[in-house]
């Protein structure tokens, strides 16, 4: 028996041995030398599939397949291109991509910003049938649009499908509780209802409309074409490639390797985005100024963040982000803090933790919000308390209520044969089972709570955005905004991406929007063992199949301690 523990333990040594030398060679394949670009060059930029708000270049992020992008990478490259002399143009090979429209919108204004910049761009669309208004939107920004003769640009317009589960719960014999504040607040309508209610069909026709009208205008503007036609093409599509190239819709059909060839001629190729990475000249300027980009992204909750290093959710710890926050207000080298949200809500405890923090922050040195595809309910909550806050035109923001679901399972157990037995001491201490239902005296008690909470929420965004409680109260009760309608009803300063807070950042410490300033990452990315551990613990194992992560999203809600009020936006929304 001590032979084989002793083995096991030379095992896992020579196991640690490997994987460090292992790690050691990994990253010094990754010390590329410098590229030679030559004047006049193109560089091909693939955009397509997941782009995340922050995401780990270490050994533990490459060992799990994590093949994530950071949004900020491909925005910084693009802005590169454009100052680079020795770039004439981008070609941008556009596939399916798994973003939201606020982030679409940030690449496409980074697109636009290239083309300003002198430099032409071509899109190559790459998609199969299925609906590609999302990567069209993108492509639209380019002055010239090709597809290949096999592929497709399908039109559709906009969708958003909702779940409803009321009618499952009785066959299972469970009762569920939902108690919101506002009407608006339809977090809990999948649970509680079968089918939509006047408010949520409102709030719903609000953001469609919202996001097809920017969608529309874009394009329009982009291919001189009418807003009426462009409505006209969607709705009869989808249209096929020679119908599309008739409607001025795109330039033509083509494949990759002849758009290359009649812009470099034979005997020039394009300049993979890698190798224009590793021969990019850097600035000679010394930065204007130091500012921190502190990313808050995932479901809010009390502890520590979580990067999601195997598995697809992320969350926003009230503890990192407060320590976080607090090594940045008191870093003198540090002049201004960008708060980076994507967020849609979660804990209205850990929310509040979150903006207290902002606000000791911000009594050192400004802070900027920056909202990203989602910045809702709690995700608003810990924004509301900034100096200023930037959302991009379709960021889902908003959605100032409260919600609880509470099931009672004691007839799905005695279906499956499961008896259960209660001993207490104290009238409520069975408020919270999950074997019971609030009795009247109960669910007033959890009402009351719940108006508070809401109230305390009121009171934050009435502080920091310089409005009446009334006013809040009229906008919110659950509602949730684009971002485009938040800014027309004083939730948000300016509409724009990470780029244009950054640039708001510069301007709250006296520096020029042209300048350079050095930008530092907040949360630090943890040591190599510490990662390790979570990735081979308890939070998953492996990254999940889409469709599992949609399961677990829509349960979001289950997943906190019981009893808690929760700032959630209504459902995931998810326009495509």
């Amino acid at each position: 028996m001590a032979g084989e523990d002793k083995g096991r333990r030379r095992w896992r040594r020579w196991l640690i041995v490997a994987l460090l030398g292992f790690g050691a060679w990994w990253w010094l394949q990754g010390g590329a030398p410098f590229v030679e670009i030559e004047p006049g060059s193109y560089v091909l930029v693939d955009i397509g599939g997941e782009y995340r708000e922050q995401v780990p270049d270490d050994l533990i992020s490459r060992l799990s397949g994590d093949e994530s992008k950071a949004l900020v990478d491909l925005l910084l490259q693009l802005r590169a291109a454009r100052d680079d002399e020795r770039i004439a143009g981008v070609v941008t090979r556009i596939r399916g991509l798994r973003i939201g429209w606020a982030k679409a919108q940030e690449i496409r204004s980074a697109l636009v910003e290239l083309r300003a910049g002198g430099k032409k761009l071509v899109a190559y669309v790459e998609n199969e049938f299925g609906n590609g208004t999302l990567e069209y939107f993108l492509a639209s920004a380019a002055e010239e649009i090709y597809a290949p003769p096999a592929g497709s640009v399908v039109l559709s317009g906009l969708i958003a499908e909702y779940m409803f589960l009321g009618g499952v719960w009785e066959k299972l014999d469970v009762e569920m509780q939902v108690v919101k504040i506002g009407e608006y607040k339809t977090a809990g309508d999948m649970f509680e209802r079968t089918s939509m209610s006047d408010a949520h069909r409102e709030m719903a026709n609000s953001l469609l409309d919202s996001l097809f009208n920017q969608f529309v205008s874009a394009v329009a503007a982009a291919r001189d074409l009418e807003e009426g036609r462009v409505r006209q093409l969607i709705d009869g599509g989808p249209l096929r490639l020679v119908e599309l190239e008739a409607a001025g819709l795109i330039d033509g059909v083509r494949f990759l390797d002849e758009i290359e060839a009649d812009l470099l001629g034979e005997d020039r190729s394009f300049v993979s985005a890698e190798d224009f990475e590793h021969g990019r000249l850097e600035p000679t300027d010394a930065p204007a100024g130091r500012v921190a980009v502190l990313y808050g992204v995932g479901t809010i909750t009390t502890g520590e963040s979580s990067e999601g290093v195997f598995s697809d959710e992320a969350v926003m710890g009230s503890d990192t982000i407060r320590d976080s926050l607090e090594d940045v207000a008191d870093d003198d080298e540090i002049d201004a803090i960008v708060f980076r949200i994507d967020s849609p809500g979660g804990s209205a405890m850990a929310s509040d933790l979150i903006w207290q923090a902002t606000q000791r922050a911000r009594g050192a040195k400004p802070v900027i919000v920056s909202m990203s595809d989602v910045a809702g309910s709690g995700g608003y909550y810990v924004a509301a308390g900034a100096n200023q806050i930037v959302a991009g035109p379709g960021t889902l923001t908003g959605s100032i209520g409260v919600v609880l679901a509470k099931p009672n399972i004691s007839g799905l157990l005695e279906k499956l044969g499961i008896h259960t037995a209660t001993v207490q001491r104290g009238e409520r201490a069975g408020v919270l089972s999950l074997t019971k239902s609030f009795d009247d005296a109960e669910l007033r008690q959890v009402q009351q709570a719940m108006e508070e909470v809401y109230g305390l929420f009121v009171d934050r965004v009435a502080s920091g955005r310089s409005l009446a409680a009334a006013e809040v109260d009229a906008i919110g009760r659950g509602r949730v905004w684009t971002g485009e309608q938040a800014m027309a009803n004083g939730l948000v300063d300016r509409l724009g991406g990470l780029l244009d807070a950054i640039d708001e950042a510069k301007k709250a410490i006296g520096v020029d929007v042209a300048d350079k300033v050095e930008v530092v990452f907040y949360p630090r990315s943890r040591g190599f063992f510490e990662r390790l551990a979570e990735a081979l613990g308890t939070r998953g194992a492996l990254r999940s199949p889409v469709w599992w992560s949609e399961v677990r999203r829509a349960f979001a809600a289950f997943e906190f301690p019981d009893g808690g009020i929760l700032t959630m936006m209504p459902q995931r929304v998810e326009i495509r």
